[in-house]
């Protein structure tokens, strides 16, 4: 089967055929058994195609498919990212529990008046006598 029997049965199939080329290819087929054959199957292609075309296909059918593809991987970014850190909580708290108890080991640098927060977060405040203690 050539090439142009094909591109012809593609557009008979798709309705593109003039009235002079439809009743010339309706005589190739009545004479040709292979052609016959092909376009029967194609025929049952194209009726299942027909039948399984999914309802999801409206308008707009791109953007909510890039809408959900944007959503996917923001969410995946955030799911790897708290994969990431998930383990290192235990450590940071550890790490801020020590520094906030070494901080309140050397509060003589605020002061005792100072709150717990200005103590446990070394909030030194701005003076020459602090900034000579911090210095040494």
């Amino acid at each position: 089967m050539t090439d142009s029997y094909r591109s012809e049965m593609l557009r008979a199939l798709t309705g593109e055929l003039s009235a002079s080329e439809r009743e010339v290819f309706e005589r190739a087929l009545a004479t040709d058994e292979e052609l016959r054959a092909e376009w029967e199957h194609l025929q049952k292609v194209s009726g299942l195609l027909q039948e399984s075309r999914a309802d999801s296909f409206r308008p707009f059918f791109a953007t909510r498919v890039a809408q959900r593809i944007k959503s996917e991987r923001e969410e995946s970014l955030t799911d790897a990212l708290v994969w990431l850190f998930r383990p290192l909580a235990p450590v940071a708290i550890a790490v801020v529990a020590f520094l906030a108890l070494s901080n309140w080991n050397e509060r003589e640098l605020i002061g005792d008046d100072a709150s717990f927060f200005a103590a446990i977060f070394a909030a030194v405040p701005a003076t020459p006598e602090a900034a000579y203690v911090l210095d040494m």
